[in-house]
C-alpha cells in the first residue's frame, strides 16, 4: 500500500494496488488543468485509490471529474468513470515509485520530448488507441 497526501496534508490518499500504467499525458485537457506541457499520471482501478482524510473539491473539465485540495490547490486525481479508473497525479508519488513507460496524446505536445519512452500520437493501444507514434 502507498500513502500519499496533498502538499499541505489536508487530503490523504491510500493506494492499495499496483498501477495499471504510469504515463505522461500531453492532452490539451491535462495541459489546461495542470498548467504544464504534460502531466505525469499513475493509473489505477478506481477502487484502489481511496481518500482516507479530508474532503477534496471536485470540478469537471469537459467530461471527467477531477479532484483537488481546496486549501493548497494540489491536483489529486481524475476519475475516468466509463473505464472505472483513477489517474493519480504522478507528482504525489515518491520519485522511485513513478516509472512511466510512454507518453500519450503527443499530437497536443507543446514541444518535442526527447527520452527513451514511446511517444503515442493519440491514445496508446492499451486504451484502444492506434499504435501510431510520433517521430520528433
Amino acid at each position: 500500500m502507498i500513502h500519499v497526501q496533498c502538499r499541505c496534508g489536508a487530503i490523504e490518499i491510500d493506494v492499495t494496488e499496483e498501477p495499471i500504467a504510469q504515463i505522461f499525458c500531453h492532452c490539451d485537457d491535462c495541459q489546461t488543468v495542470h498548467g504544464a506541457a504534460y502531466a505525469p499520471e499513475s493509473i489505477y482501478r478506481a477502487e484502489a485509490v481511496r481518500i482516507t482524510r479530508g474532503d477534496p473539491k471536485q470540478w469537471t473539465l469537459k467530461s471527467n471529474p477531477r479532484f483537488f485540495c481546496s486549501d493548497c490547490g494540489t491536483k489529486l486525481f481524475i476519475d475516468v468513470a466509463p473505464l472505472k479508473l483513477r489517474g493519480l497525479n504522478g507528482y504525489l508519488l515518491p520519485k522511485e515509485l513513478f516509472n512511466p513507460t510512454y507518453h500519450m496524446q503527443c499530437q497536443f505536445a507543446v514541444r518535442p520530448v526527447m527520452d527513451d519512452l514511446l511517444h503515442y500520437r493519440s491514445l496508446a493501444p492499451q486504451w484502444s488507441g492506434p499504435d501510431e507514434t510520433v517521430d520528433w
